[in-house]
């Protein structure tokens, strides 16, 4: 048997195992992902999340998607496997972690973590570009915040269905003579003086109902094009992220705090049939 957990942040649901011995190497759990994060067949998870032991840091993260492949970074699942890590006694109530996108720096204080995430380089940032697909005429910008991420502002979000917008996304992911290594795509929308944001997500290959790296992509294009201030809160489908952002010098760089609820859902035994 699999001894794991079940958690999510704001809808973006993992399946959370301990590796610090290496039990399992990187095919393994690529194929534990493939077979874990099934819906309806298997426990069901947007990803699967493994701490393992680090020398530079408190301990490593590593994130398989639901298809398989190893992110390099995701805030929804940092702020879990953060959280795992505290209530495991693996890492203080503050801790530095390694990611394939960098280190992480988190305070818990359950049920709450707020990521201190990587700076990102602003003059590497594409910012309000045209473009079309679908016969849909918008704008788009383009930068990366531990993953790659295009933003896209759409007036009417609320007036889009799931199922036009999963459809959009699937498109835009698979650009690559606008995204060489794909993109998470955020379709976003000011509500009030917060912001509303829907993403489809590279390697789920589908709308989450949440994604913390996409929170934080759309706030530096909001800010960047000032449509919200250095302090925003970002909605989605699965709930609120807060997220503040410091200049660095002379505004070539941001360094983006992260901050949202985490919820353990279960701990589990998993039986090796549902590997099949």
């Amino acid at each position: 048997m699999i001894s794991g957990v079940k958690m999510n942040s704001n809808g973006n649901d993992f399946i959370v195992l301990d590796n610090s011995d290496w039990r399992w190497n990187s095919s393994e759990m690529s194929k534990m992902a493939l077979a874990l994060c099934r819906r309806r067949e298997s426990v069901g998870a947007d990803g699967l999340l493994a701490v393992e032991s680090s020398e530079k840091c408190h301990f490593m993260m590593r994130l398989f998607n639901r298809d398989g492949s190893e992110g390099e970074m995701c805030g929804n699942g940092a702020r879990c496997i953060a959280r795992y890590a505290y209530e495991k006694g693996i890492a203080p109530q503050q801790m530095t972690f390694e990611t394939l996108a960098g280190h992480i720096s988190a305070t818990v204080t359950p049920p709450s973590v707020k990521l201190s995430m990587n700076e990102v380089n602003l003059s590497e940032m594409i910012l309000d570009c045209p473009v079309e697909f679908e016969g849909f005429h918008t704008r788009y910008s383009f930068l990366t915040a531990g993953v790659p991420h295009a933003v896209l502002f759409i007036g009417d979000l609320h007036e889009k269905s799931l199922a036009t917008l999963a459809s959009w996304g699937k498109t835009l992911r698979y650009r690559t003579d606008l995204f060489p290594q794909g993109a998470n795509i955020n379709f976003v929308c000011l509500k009030e003086k917060a912001l509303y944001t829907i993403t489809y997500e590279r390697g789920v290959e589908d709308i989450t109902r949440s994604c913390g790296t996409g929170a934080v992509a759309s706030a530096i294009v909001a800010y960047r094009t000032g449509k919200c201030d250095s302090e925003v809160e970002v909605d989605s489908l699965g709930g609120r992220n807060h997220v503040s952002l410091v200049l660095g010098e002379k505004g070539r760089r941001v360094f983006p705090f992260l901050a949202g609820s985490t919820v353990f859902v279960a701990r589990m035994e998993i039986l090796e049939e549902s590997l099949a």
